[in-house]
């Protein structure tokens, strides 16, 4: 469907607003592969909301950057001269061309490669090594510097996680997160936190909303599609993924946590004083009974700290940050980072690695099984496409489901008791929905 093409884009709406119905759990399949529906979510769930793109331990020094991307677009991701973290376009304004070829990187300006227009590390057009070259003969009437500053991105930072929007107003970040910060802060805000290497990126033949969805919302599926843990002995039984708390924590974003029954925690000694510090009382609780974490932010801003794992007589984890990044309705590259606390023992570095890597990396055991389900996901909805009749997904699980009191369980947000329910799912996509018919009124 051509963005053009008004009546084909109402038509879409329309079945949306008909079929799309997550109050009662009903998802239709179509939605998530209909190339009508992509551009849509390009441009009101994309270009509307907070996206995630990296960690400050990234960009460490004036004038390092990584480049990302906030739907199709590639975006820089840099630490100016005086230390303040932005995000531009990575588009020069002479002719479109990217700024910023490499990965990641350290300079002290941006040059393009095409025509030579150069630009300070704050996106200006104006200063002693800014311009464009043979300036004076090609531009003898000279040039409007302030019109030619890089295009930037609304940027601020959360516990050291960078992300922006290309809303020119609306929430702030700490509005957007919500209810969302006080479990994000188990994963992120603990300790100090920083990205280990670089992350991994990986194609994978599925829609983006499907895994996004899947840790925002599931726990159910780990007794079937992760079965091997219990088969292998690194759990006691297939049931691994349902003790614990179901979240809606409002805005679209979801999560589950699983807790244990042994009276101590997993995490190391050494670090119990920085935790102290950093959460409070009924973080530290729950950090102490932590099982296992899935989360995500609204759209696809994923986070992990996996089921422990006894290795070499200790219980260790490997936390993952993760961007289900789209390349078409049918398509996306996973963006996964591997995250630990800085000031943690040598052993808990080491072994969470390497269960980073045996887990949730490109070659990992879980990510092995999901990965399949999501494609297979995906290929049903190629094909529910052709279907003359609407093809409707249950997503009922917990609809009239209680929710817990405050004083069963400290954290904010609708809280379930057990991690078998869909309530996150269902306002997932009651947000999603109400976005992507925001722009027809």
């Amino acid at each position: 469907m051509s963005r053009y093409d008004t009546q084909g884009r109402a038509e879409i709406e329309s079945r949306i607003r008909k079929t799309v119905v997550p109050e009662r759990g009903q998802i239709p399949m179509f939605t998530y592969t209909d190339p009508g529906v992509y551009e849509l979510e390009v441009e009101r769930i994309f270009g509307r909301n907070w996206l995630f793109l990296g960690h400050v331990s990234e960009i460490p020094r004036p004038g390092s950057f990584v480049t990302r991307t906030m739907g199709e677009e590639s975006v820089i991701v840099g630490r100016g001269d005086d230390s303040i973290v932005r995000v531009f376009l990575n588009a020069c304004r002479h002719r479109g061309m990217r700024l910023a070829c490499e990965d990641f990187g350290e300079v002290n300006n941006w040059r393009c490669p095409y025509h030579g227009f150069t630009y300070g590390s704050k996106g200006n057009f104006l200063g002693t090594f800014m311009g464009a070259p043979f300036e004076r003969v090609a531009y003898p009437e000279g040039l409007d510097r302030d019109a030619l500053h890089l295009v930037e991105a609304r940027c601020e930072t959360y516990k050291g996680l960078i992300f922006a929007t290309w809303a020119k107003s609306g929430p702030s970040l700490d509005e957007f997160l919500g209810n969302s910060k006080w479990y994000l802060d188990l994963v992120v805000g603990r300790a100090e936190m920083e990205v280990v290497g670089h992350p991994e990126r990986w194609m994978v033949p599925t829609n983006w909303r499907l895994p996004a969805e899947n840790f925002a919302s599931d726990a159910y599926h780990t007794a079937t599609a992760h079965s091997f843990l219990q088969r292998l002995g690194m759990v006691k039984g297939v049931d691994f993924g349902r003790d614990g708390y179901h979240v809606d924590a409002g805005g679209g974003h979801g999560l589950g946590v699983g807790v244990h029954f042994d009276g101590h925690s997993y995490f190391p000694e050494e670090l119990a004083d920085e935790y102290a510090v950093n959460l409070d009382d009924g973080q530290n609780q729950t950090l102490s009974r932590l099982k296992n974490l899935h989360g995500n932010i609204f759209p696809n801003f994923t986070f992990l700290i996996p089921n422990f794992i006894e290795v070499e007589g200790r219980r260790v984890s490997g936390a993952m940050l993760r961007v289900w990044q789209p390349v078409g309705a049918n398509k996306c590259q996973v963006w996964s980072w591997h995250f630990v606390e800085k000031n943690a023992p040598e052993w808990w570095k080491k072994l969470g690695r390497r269960m980073y890597t045996q887990t949730f990396s490109s070659s990992g055991m879980f990510d092995q099984d999901d990965t399949e389900n999501w494609e297979m996901q995906t290929r049903s909805s190629d094909a529910a496409l052709y279907r003359n009749e609407e093809f409707v997904l249950n997503y009922g699980m917990g609809l009239n489901m209680p929710t817990l009191e405050k004083d069963e369980f400290p954290g904010p947000g609708d809280v379930y008791d057990g991690k078998f329910s869909e309530s996150a799912a269902r306002t997932y996509y009651k947000v999603w929905r109400d976005q992507i018919l925001e722009g027809h009124k």
